[in-house]
């Protein structure tokens, strides 16, 4: 065998059977590929039979000089040959055409009359490849056909009708009995075939769905994959821009703290240090807020707050802010204006106004930043959808094109200006955009104009008509004398405390310490004469809301301001309810803080709990 299968001629003729008759499937594609493998090798078990019964039954037909017999049976041959050998040809046209031809041989065999045996032994074999190569349903339909042409045959034979000039070689007996016999070997010998091949498909289509199931779960783990490379990749410019946006401010305060000490330099050159150190020190609050509200909004933890907001003077506010940062930026070619859609500047709306606020600050910071001549205009208008429309437009490098979407993504930086290198943190765009969506409206950039940028973004308008609320009086800090007062500082840092007495003495304050909760108790239980306490929230012992719970129970009267390091407003509420009067947050602001005392600790202190107003 192994001599054989070396032998050139033998390779020469597999390699031409296999090219042209060989299953055009490849290995593990199912059923189709077994029905192809099936066909392949029926295939050149017709092409050795037909070639053998062609040269048999060819020879009897041209000997007993039945030419018409000899021209069908050279017609089929031929034709079976060209469609088999023909690789071009689509298989289930091969299999459709052998099964016709299996069909017509032995129904022209059981027409002839002496081979009954031969035709019904085609019909078999065309039944059987039916059901392999075309399914039950085609197998049932061709022993049906083969039904009637049994019948069909046994009327052309043996019903009298028809004049024959040879007698038929059996009876009608025998024929009837050999017609059932095949009835039964064809119906015994298809079904169990078809719950093979039924069983196979479902075990084959089974496996193709774990297939279809395992290759999902593939790519989405490839998918999966790429988020994370990305993912880790944003996060690694994110901590390398975050560095650098610590280390900036950081070294402007270090290191005008450090020149502050320097006797060579004038009265007047630290007054500008200290401006620089208070707005270095401004930008560093800032990108701390932000990581923290980036991560109470991933972490499912935030929460809106709606109150009062006075929307233009929000909109004046924030137009104040960023003309100042022009001015301290030495930009005089950008000009900013606001187009307020509203001209009430009474006008109230409910929505959280500190995020609102965010929302705009982030938005109008990106303009300053990218914008170095023109102009920045931001405003609102009332849509026909009834919402508050906002918009923030800028004449500055615009965005590259296809980044309207990504640029909202966490960490996503993008430029157009190589020469020039613009900082931040690439989360400030997607703080707005969850801000937004978490007030119930939409963020968007505008389709791109010739230069520049246009944010929009929409909030439901929600008005609130209410008296005006009562101005808080600003105290000039000159007139401010606080001789005969007496206040508590709930504090346990050692550098928080001295910050706060040095504040409090330069007004004559009388000052009392507690180092912890239960200390500032103690300390109101042996001094009912306290003006006002300064409460501090996280100290060691007892914390400010259990101490302020207490002390609330010994003197109601005592106004107490929660100082603390915790920004949120849930924090902020919590301390309300807990019976503190007011939330500060550090860093405390020197103006803020005498301002807020200078309030509390007045004599009128009916006065002053009427002037409390949540307005922002």
């Amino acid at each position: 065998m192994s001599t054989l299968s070396n032998n050139r001629w033998f390779r020469t003729l597999r390699a031409l059977i296999n090219r042209h008759l060989g299953p055009s499937s490849l290995p593990g594609e199912g059923i189709n590929y077994w029905r192809d493998r099936i066909f392949h090798y029926f295939s050149l078990a017709v092409i050795f039979f037909g070639i053998v019964l062609y040269l048999y039954y060819g020879f009897n037909f041209l000997v007993a000089g039945q030419y018409k017999y000899l021209v069908f049976l050279t017609a089929v041959f031929i034709t079976s040959m060209l469609v088999l050998g023909v690789g071009a040809i689509p298989v289930r046209f091969k299999v459709g055409w052998v099964l016709f031809m299996l069909y017509l041989s032995g129904t022209f065999l059981l027409f002839m009359g002496p081979h009954t045996n031969i035709g019904m032994l085609f019909l078999l074999a065309c039944s059987v490849l039916a059901v392999t190569l075309s399914g039950a349903l085609i197998g049932i339909w061709y022993t049906a056909l083969h039904f009637l042409t049994l019948v069909a045959a046994g009327i052309y034979w043996h019903s009298g009708y028809i004049a024959h000039a040879d007698p038929p070689d059996i009876s009608l007996h025998t024929y009837i009995n050999i017609s059932i016999l095949f009835m039964m070997l064809n119906i015994v010998s298809l079904a169990p075939l078809m719950s093979l091949l039924n069983g196979l498909m479902f075990s084959i289509k089974k496996e193709h769905r774990y297939q279809r199931i395992l290759r999902r779960e593939q790519e989405d783990l490839v998918l999966a994959r790429q988020k994370a490379e990305e993912s880790d990749r944003l996060k690694s410019a994110f901590l390398s821009n975050m560095s650098h946006e610590i280390r900036t401010p950081m070294n402007a305060i270090l290191g005008f703290s450090n020149l502050l000490a320097n006797k060579n330099i004038s009265n007047e050159e630290k007054l500008g240090f200290i401006h620089l150190i208070r707005h270095n020190a401004n930008n560093l609050m800032s990108l701390v807020d932000d990581i923290i509200e980036i991560s109470k909004i991933e972490s499912g933890q935030f929460e809106l707050h709606n109150c009062h907001c006075r929307l233009n003077q929000l909109m004046q506010e924030i137009k104040d802010m960023f003309e100042e940062e022009l001015i301290r930026r030495g930009n005089k070619s950008v000009k900013i204006y606001l187009r307020e859609g509203l001209s009430d500047n009474k006008l109230q709306i409910l929505t959280d106004g500190e995020r609102l606020k965010k929302v705009l600050i982030n938005l109008m910071s990106n303009a300053v930043k990218f914008t170095e001549k023109g102009y920045i205009e931001f405003g609102y208008e009332l849509n026909n959808k009834h919402e508050l429309q906002f918009h923030v437009t800028d004449t500055g490098i615009g965005l590259p094109e296809g980044v309207g979407d990504q640029i909202f993504n966490r960490f996503y930086k993008c430029s157009n200006n190589e020469d020039k290198l613009y900082g931040g943190t690439g989360i400030g765009l997607t703080i707005a955009r969850h801000l937004v969506r978490f007030m119930g409206g939409e963020i968007w950039v505008a389709p791109k104009t010739a230069t520049g940028t246009t944010f929009c973004f929409t909030i439901p308008f929600q008005k609130i008509v209410s008296p005006a609320a009562e101005k808080i009086q600003m105290w000039p800090s000159g007139s401010i004398n606080w001789k005969d007062k007496v206040f508590l500082i709930a504090e346990d840092e050692e550098d928080n405390y001295k910050y706060l007495e040095v504040v409090l003495s330069l007004f004559n304050a009388r000052i009392i310490r507690a180092r912890n909760g239960q200390e500032a108790v103690e300390a109101v239980k042996r001094n009912k004469d306290i003006d006002l306490i300064l409460m501090d929230i996280k100290m060691p012992l007892m914390d400010g809301y259990t101490a302020t719970q207490q002390i609330k129970k010994l003197a109601p009267w005592i106004p107490i301001i929660a100082q603390t390091a915790y920004a949120s407003p849930e924090e902020k509420a919590k301390a309300m309810q807990t019976g503190c009067n007011k939330y500060i947050t550090k860093p405390i602001g020197y103006k803020e803080l005498v301002t807020l005392i200078e309030r509390y600790a007045a004599t009128n202190k009916e006065g002053i709990q009427k002037s409390e107003s949540r307005t922002f």
